[in-house]
């Protein structure tokens, strides 16, 4: 899903209408998820895939600092290393804090730690939802839409064929689906409107435009009609 994103802003030198903070939301809610995968011995496909989405969400996070802030490549360096460090130092706490709960069989402290990282990456979907409402528009494509919500819906199916079905460890992927959905509910309802798409931005740019050139225009009667007042005078 991430990949796919970052794709498309490479291919721009563009990253608009994806928003930073859901990607650290993203990125650190994953290594949470990840770091209870491998505390929980999961199917090894359902730990890759955590670690495979924070990957990908640091990506699109540099491409931000890249693209949209002008950054010059060793800050991009810096942020990139300061990421990984507190990633890698996190990851293995929360492992070796989940794996020390599962052994003292605290259950309540387990539940927690296999919840908190749907609540994280959930968190992360809100300032989407408030770009989308602020720009009438989705910017996030079709495609990658459906991939990240057919990729919550494979990755639940696959919990199935575990030892034991974890309850805890699908709450995250449902989730996921249950936001991808309104994210595309949102989607349709703005395309029905007619303020989906590059059409609608093309026309909020040209009335921009249009509302500065007024102003200048405005502003330079005034200024004549001021010179000629002080002349008369």
């Amino acid at each position: 899903m991430q990949s796919v994103s970052s794709w498309q802003n490479y291919r721009r030198k563009s990253t608009l209408g994806v928003s930073a903070t859901m990607l650290y939301f993203w990125y650190f809610g994953s290594m949470l998820y990840g770091a209870f995968a491998v505390a929980k011995d999961l199917y090894i496909g359902l730990i890759i895939q955590p670690q495979l989405l924070s990957f990908f969400a640091l990506i699109n996070i540099l491409q931000i600092y890249w693209y949209r802030y002008k950054f010059s490549k060793i800050k991009v360096a810096l942020i990139c290393a300061f990421l990984c460090a507190a990633y890698a130092g996190l990851h293995v706490g929360m492992w070796k804090a989940t794996e020390k709960a599962i052994d003292r069989g605290q259950e309540g402290a387990v539940t927690f730690l296999g919840v908190l990282p749907a609540i994280v990456i959930a968190i992360g979907f809100f300032p989407e939802f408030y770009e989308c409402f602020k720009e009438q528009s989705v910017e996030m494509s079709n495609f990658f839409i459906m991939l990240d919500m057919m990729g919550g819906i494979f990755s639940t199916i696959s919990l199935a064929f575990d030892y034991t079905f974890d309850y805890i460890a699908s709450i995250t992927y449902l989730i996921v689906i249950l936001l991808d959905f309104v994210l595309a509910a949102m989607k349709v309802y703005y395309y029905m409107r007619g303020t989906q798409g590059a059409g609608h931005r093309a026309e909020k740019a040209s009335r921009s435009a249009e509302n500065g050139a007024s102003i200048a225009s405005k502003r330079s009667i005034q200024k004549e009609l001021a010179s000629k007042g002080l002349e008369e005078c």
